[in-house]
């Protein structure tokens, strides 16, 4: 029952923290409903007259609540303000939501560019301007199961085949169900700026494979923008509590 809980609040959270956190608690006063029901037949109770289940309730419910993030990226992209807010389901993709709250951390995306534009496909990212910083993140997770689908919003990490994600990703731009089976698991979704990601500059229209990824890597921000003027970035990048 646990794990059918934590499945429906992944699912539902879909438009942000306040439906997540009332779904969560409804979904845990069901399970401690259920786990009363099969300990109440062998009388497990605490000294205190209260159930061994109400002793641990909170702590899966701090943890649980705990498990999501907001990322914000600010960008330069002249739409609104600029800003993309997505929110990350840990329950989605436990591994890769993991990794890059420690990436982010680490100031990796602070002058990252929007490297590939594929227009009613992905906008893809995740190579910093500073190349030292892609060294340093360069050993690849492992894969988390595909426990959402690649729809519209999405973001997911981009692979170059079984248990090689590392820091790229990508958003997707409209839904993109096929990827599913392919093992390309979302770990959130954009609640705010999508606006934004649709208008992300395409450096390289008439080619969908985008920027040299090997030259871009290597020799950073000075040379994509030598290249590529116009190309947009993403200027900076934190991560709040969900609401």
């Amino acid at each position: 029952m646990a794990q059918a809980g934590l499945r429906e609040l992944a699912l539902r959270d879909l438009h942000g923290g306040a439906v997540a956190r009332e779904v969560l608690v409804k979904t845990s006063k069901r399970n401690k409903e259920v786990f009363l029901a099969k300990t109440a037949g062998a009388r497990e109770k605490r000294a205190c007259g209260m159930c061994v289940a109400c002793a641990f309730l909170p702590l899966l419910l701090a943890s649980a609540v705990s498990a999501d993030y907001l990322l914000t990226f600010q960008t330069d992209v002249p739409v609104s303000d600029g800003s993309v807010v997505i929110n990350v389901t840990e329950a989605w993709a436990p591994l890769g939501a993991a990794h890059l709250k420690a990436v982010v951390a680490d100031n990796f995306f602070s002058g990252a560019a929007f490297f590939r534009v594929v227009p009613n496909f992905v906008v893809q990212f995740g190579i910093s301007g500073t190349p030292a910083e892609n060294t340093k993140w360069s050993t690849p997770i492992k894969d988390d199961p595909v426990a959402s689908s690649n729809l519209a919003g999405t973001i997911t990490y981009a692979t170059a085949g079984p248990n090689t994600r590392t820091t790229q990703l990508f958003i997707n731009l409209v839904d993109n169900a096929r990827l599913d089976p392919q093992g390309f698991a979302p770990f959130g979704r954009v609640i705010q700026g999508m606006d934004v990601m649709r208008a992300v500059y395409n450096p390289t229209p008439g080619d969908a494979g985008g920027v040299d990824q090997g030259n871009y890597s290597t020799k950073g921000d000075a040379w994509i923008r030598k290249q590529y003027p116009g190309i947009n970035f993403i200027t900076s990048a934190n991560v709040t509590s969900a609401l």
